[in-house]
Order: C-alpha cells, then sequence, then structure tokens
C-alpha cells in the first residue's frame, strides 16, 4: 500500500498525461505503471472518504436514526411492500426540560426517544429524525394498529434517567395510512400525518 507522504509526491494529471502518451506509442513505462496504480489508490481512498461522509451526513449523530433523505428512501422500501402508515411525532414539553437542565439533558432525551422509536419500529418499517424533536416512522399495517401505537405513545413518554433526575417529556403523535405505493403517495400521507400530529398536539401551528 503506497504512504500518504508517496501519495502526497504524486501528481496525478501528470502521471495520467504521461500515461497516456506511452500507451499511444505502446511502450509504458514500469515507473509509469507504478504511479497510476499511486493514482488509483489516491482516488479509491477518496471516494472511501466521500462515501463515509455522506453516510454521516445522512444518520443523525445524537440518536443515530436517518436523516430526511435517507429516511424517506427506506420508507419508500416499506411502502412498496404492502398497506403502509406513517406515524409522526413531536415532543411535549421539550423546550422546558433544554431550558430547566440544559442543552445535555436535552439531547438525553432526544438520544432515548430515537431510541425507543428505532426499537418500536424494528421489524415494522422504519424510524428517522427530522430535526428538532420531531421524528418520523413508516410501518407496514398490521392487525391492531391502534393498540401498538398506543403502545409507541406508552414507550415514549416513559420517565427518561438523566443525571439522578427523571425527566419527562410528552408525545404528540399523527397516523396516516398510505393510500399507494409510490412516492406521490407517501408524500400525501407525510402531510396528512403532520396535521393530525399538531391537531393531537392541541394548537395550530408550529413552535
Amino acid at each position: 500500500m503506497t504512504s500518504a507522504v508517496e501519495c502526497a509526491t504524486i501528481d496525478p494529471a501528470a502521471a495520467l498525461a504521461a500515461a497516456r502518451t506511452e500507451l499511444r506509442t505502446g511502450q509504458p513505462s514500469l515507473n509509469t505503471l507504478a504511479q497510476l496504480t499511486q493514482v488509483t489508490e489516491i482516488l479509491l481512498a477518496q471516494v472511501g472518504l466521500l462515501a463515509d461522509q455522506l453516510t454521516e451526513a445522512r444518520l443523525c449523530p445524537l440518536t443515530g436514526l436517518p436523516t430526511r433523505a435517507l429516511w424517506l428512501a427506506q420508507a419508500e422500501e416499506v411502502v412498496t411492500t404492502g398497506p403502509s402508515v406513517v406515524v409522526m411525532i413531536d415532543l411535549n414539553g421539550f423546550k422546558p426540560v433544554n431550558d430547566r437542565f440544559g442543552h445535555a439533558a436535552g439531547d438525553a432525551v432526544l438520544a432515548e426517544v430515537g431510541a425507543r422509536a428505532g426499537e418500536w419500529a424494528r421489524g415494522r418499517g422504519c424510524a428517522g429524525r427530522l430535526g428538532g424533536d420531531e421524528f418520523v416512522l413508516a410501518i407496514r399495517e398490521e392487525p391492531g394498529l391502534g393498540q401498538a401505537i398506543t403502545d409507541l405513545r406508552r414507550r415514549l413518554i416513559a420517565p427518561i434517567g438523566y443525571d439522578s433526575r427523571r425527566l419527562m417529556v410528552g408525545a404528540a403523535l399523527g397516523v396516516a395510512r398510505v393510500y399507494g405505493r409510490t412516492p406521490r403517495a407517501l408524500s400525501g400521507a407525510l402531510h396528512r400525518a403532520d396535521l393530525r400530529m399538531y391537531r393531537d398536539k392541541g394548537q395550530a401551528g408550529r413552535r
């Protein structure tokens, strides 16, 4: 494997130009072939780095859940498997936790809520974090869905341990069936679930 110092001394453009010229003559040198190998290693390393950065950008660093773009891709896969529903979640009483106990406490709440939502969704579909204290799920429709949603709410509002305290938040939920198996059908369900979530929250607009 070429070292970082060796890679730094190579001019990829110059190496490729030299290789192109020598290949035209049918006499590529060992030095040129060696440089092409090093250029390939540089490019592969850069591709790997970009792939890692893309993965990090598509995952919430706090909860480990997919952010909007990745969640949408996963949700579209769930929708194509059959009847499905979207669940929008917004936390009640989250801001007072931040204000009273600090942002570290707020982060602990978000991380735990994300873990609970992800665990509940496992085997049913996928969970994601849209930002702030908003989460979203796409799950396959199942018998007893109403009871399952009640169980989800119960899990989300259970006390959260932090620094010898028991932090409490509520959860507003909006549930909407996806009428179809297309991205457009998913988008429509998201809109309806969002409206129902804010109706459940008991206020007309966003905080």
